[in-house]
C-alpha cells in the first residue's frame, strides 16, 4: 500500500488540510483502495459511503488535475460506485463534492439503499447520515468492496 501520508499539506492558515489529516490517519481496515493517485476510505461511518481523495493536496478541482490524476479518476469512481452498489444492495450510487469547507480535491460516493424512503431521496439522504451510520457494518461492507477490487485487478 503506497505511503499517503508523504503528501501532507498545510492550509494557509497553517492548519493540518482536514482530507489529508484524514486519510493520513485513518485506520487500515477504512481504506477500501489505495494507488499512488488516489485513497479511498469509508466515510462517516455509514455503510457503503467511500471518500475519494487525491493523494497530493490539492485545493483546485476538476480542473487542477494532472493529465494522469484525471484520466484515472473516472475509471476509479466506476469501479468503487460498482463495488458498492453490488456489495452494499444499493438501488443507487450517489456523487457528491463539493470542496468549499475541506479544499482538498475529493468526492464522496454515497449508498442509497431500497430503504430510504423517497423524501430522503437525492440531497436528503445527508440527513439521514446519523441514522444510517454503523461502524461494525461500514467496516464489513469495507471490506468487502476492498475484496471485490482486488479480485477485479486480478483478472
Amino acid at each position: 500500500m503506497p505511503d499517503t501520508r508523504t503528501h501532507e499539506a498545510a492550509q494557509p492558515q497553517g492548519r493540518l488540510c482536514h482530507v489529508c489529516d484524514i486519510r493520513t490517519n485513518t485506520p487500515e481496515e477504512s481504506v477500501v483502495f489505495t494507488s499512488d493517485l488516489w485513497t479511498a476510505t469509508l466515510a462517516a461511518d455509514v455503510p457503503g459511503w467511500i471518500m475519494i481523495t487525491l493523494n497530493r493536496h490539492g485545493s483546485d478541482w476538476l480542473w487542477g488535475l494532472s493529465p494522469e490524476e484525471a484520466l484515472t479518476l473516472g475509471p476509479l469512481m466506476q469501479r468503487l460506485s460498482e463495488a458498492a452498489r453490488t456489495e452494499a444492495g444499493a438501488e443507487r450510487v450517489y456523487l457528491m463534492g463539493f470542496g468549499e469547507k475541506w479544499q482538498h480535491f475529493h468526492f464522496m460516493l454515497l449508498s442509497r439503499p431500497v430503504t430510504v424512503p423517497e423524501d430522503l431521496r437525492g440531497p436528503g439522504l445527508l440527513e439521514k447520515a446519523p441514522e444510517l451510520a454503523d461502524r461494525r457494518e461500514a467496516l464489513r461492507l469495507g471490506s468487502s468492496i476492498r475484496k471485490r477490487l482486488a479480485a477485479s485487478d486480478g483478472q
